[in-house]
């Protein structure tokens, strides 16, 4: 019987904060899942593949050893299920399906499977107009995999429930019978308090992607720039994953903004720098065009900003909407809809005492959903059921 004092190994997909470099979102998954089991009392072990640190690292130079963590053991691929074997019994924790065809069922070790992302959605926006036939019938054979090795599943957010319900049936899964859980994304709260009498600081930040492109709403942010109280950081890096570029469709209007006075840009930072400038912006900006991905996204960017204590103008249709809309963390503008784009904005530069009451209202909602020991629960409940 495996309890919740327990051994579990979070397999990542991704380096994480601990290993002292700039992480996205599959990394902050793993170290979020990571960090909320200890704060409940749970033994865990974070592994990250040795790929994913190599590659990173190497911008050093291959003289120069990448860090170590306590809580992090780098493994290499091929000896993931040797490394479960040996850590038996455990529970072992697989995000997505990237792992699964270095895995196999092994004795006392129980699957639990992360549904983290719509992964066959990113691959399908990830090429333009181009279908990736082939790309999406590996993803698919995979998935399925993972599915059938899992004893458990839990789903970052509930809009994703039917989606993944639907792969598990094509599984051959019995849902009836199966523990299935919502855990959503989770950051570690990271509060400061912005000096009074600056001008109001907003901010654009998280790394590009393929499959999320900005719109037009970037030339409204443009105008209101000429706002003698309004600054903008912006700190929109190219993922080290590759897939974006200088070709990326928003980069002209990025070079645009990046040109203005009252912009100043950033490069990439470590997790626990991010969140400590993050700390001290009064709004964040996330906005992007709707397509099916987005629409089921757990945006990773909006939850850090959100577990700092800064709200947002996001989308009202992605995961973190129904969120935001709940506790008045921010402002629900739909991208295309560039007259109530101005209005808020506006609205913010003429009301300090309203950012000041969204702030209140963001951290409120960081503690309540977004504390990684608050979000781990639903995972909790299914180990201790076993």
């Amino acid at each position: 019987m495996v309890g919740a004092k327990d051994k579990v190994i979070v397999l990542s997909n991704d380096v994480v904060p601990s290993l002292g470099m700039p992480v996205a979102a599959p990394g902050l998954r793993a170290f979020g899942l990571a960090e909320g089991l200890r704060a409940n009392g749970v033994k865990v072990k974070t592994v990250v593949t040795r790929g994913f640190t190599d590659r990173q690292w190497l911008r050093f130079g291959r003289s120069v050893p990448h860090p170590t963590a306590s809580h992090a053991e780098i493994v290499s691929a091929r000896q993931l299920a040797r490394y479960l074997e040996s850590n038996a019994p455990a529970v072992a924790v697989l995000i997505n399906s990237n792992q699964v065809d270095h895995l196999k069922p092994i004795k006392g070790v129980r699957y639990v499977l992360d549904f983290f992302a719509p992964k066959m959605l990113e691959t399908l926006y990830q090429h333009g107009e181009g279908y990736p036939k082939e790309e999406l019938a590996a993803l698919r054979r995979r998935k399925i995999r993972a599915i059938e090795l899992a004893d458990a599943f839990i789903v970052n957010g509930k809009k994703k429930l039917p989606y993944f319900l639907a792969w598990m049936l094509q599984a051959d899964r019995d849902v009836r019978h199966l523990p299935l859980e919502v855990v959503n994304m989770c950051a570690p709260l990271h509060f400061s308090e912005r000096v009074a009498g600056e001008s109001v600081r907003f901010a654009v930040a998280g790394y590009l992607q393929s499959w999320s492109t900005l719109g037009s709403w970037v030339e409204v942010l443009e105008r209101q720039l000429e706002h003698p109280q309004m600054s903008l950081d912006l700190l929109l890096p190219w993922h080290w994953g590759g897939g974006v570029g200088r070709s990326h469709e928003s980069r002209a209007d990025l070079d645009r903004l990046e040109q203005h006075g009252s912009v100043t840009t950033h490069g990439s930072m470590t997790f626990s720098e991010f969140q400590s400038f993050l700390s001290k912006v009064d709004v964040s900006i996330d906005l992007f065009q709707h397509n099916l991905e987005r629409e089921y996204a757990m945006v990773t960017r909006s939850i850090v900003s959100l577990a700092c204590g800064v709200p947002i103008i996001h989308p009202p249709f992605t995961e973190v909407s129904p969120m935001i809309a709940e506790y008045d963390a921010g402002w629900l503008v739909d991208p295309p809809d560039t007259a109530a784009l101005e209005k808020v904005i506006s609205r913010i530069l003429d009301a300090p005492d309203l950012v000041r009451q969204k702030k209140e209202n963001a951290r409120a909602l960081a503690a309540e959903v977004l504390d990684p020991g608050v979000a781990l629960k639903p995972l909790l409940r299914i180990m201790e059921g076993w």
